[in-house]
């Protein structure tokens, strides 16, 4: 199991720095583009034209970055973002920074994300079957192309603990993580903080 988990964790890193760098490769590819000289052909277009080519390649340039602490005002509103991209959420694997004997790896994720709101059900690091729900709010992202990134937080509600993480004797017990997406086309890669566990999983988006 330690094996299995260690594994889990070292291709999650990988895929997260194979996408870093795609990213930046795609960021560079387009910086040079925009350094090459015109072409003679280029020179030869009418005023309108020229300015119709150039309204063409303004439309591919990388989106400014949302950054809700620049772009929004109040503290509401700046800790409140804007809504994640819908999408379904498949597959959670967790790893703990403090050992246990009964914990499960493998968490079988299955959730939606819709329009700010987000509710899922997984099996838990003791076997038990919990429901979550609460809102998933995004308060940076960028997009190059067809990638994007996307970081935030996961807030809601978690019910169906047995053992551990039992607020007032019951089975609820508050959700809070943070999140950081990184995205090619529809598929995505969601890696999560909360406390002692960091997870990892795949969402496709909708």
């Amino acid at each position: 199991m330690k094996q299995i988990k260690k594994t889990l964790i070292f291709v999650a890193g990988r895929l997260l720095l194979i996408l870093i760098a795609a990213i930046s490769v795609s960021f560079w590819n387009k910086v040079s583009a925009e350094e090459n000289p015109q072409t003679e052909m280029s020179y030869q277009l009418d005023l309108n034209a020229s300015s119709r080519e150039q309204n063409e390649d303004n439309s591919s340039d990388p989106i400014d970055p949302y950054i809700s602490f620049h772009e929004e005002g109040g503290w509401s509103a700046k800790l409140w973002g804007k809504p994640f991209d819908n999408r379904l959420l498949l597959g959670m694997w967790t790893h703990h920074f403090e050992s246990g004997d009964d914990q499960e790896n493998n968490n079988e994720l299955l959730g939606m994300v819709y329009n700010g709101y987000y509710v899922g059900t997984f099996i838990n690091t003791h076997s038990d079957r919990v429901v979550s729900a609460g809102w998933q709010r995004k308060l940076y992202s960028l997009s190059s192309g067809e990638w994007s990134v996307e970081a935030g937080y996961r807030a809601g509600v978690m019910y169906g603990y047995k053992k551990y993480l039992r607020a007032f004797d019951t089975d609820f017990f508050p959700l809070f993580q943070t999140l950081l997406d990184v995205s090619y086309k529809n598929v995505g890669l969601e890696l999560s903080w909360a406390g002692v566990v960091m997870t990892a999983g795949f969402y496709f988006k909708i």
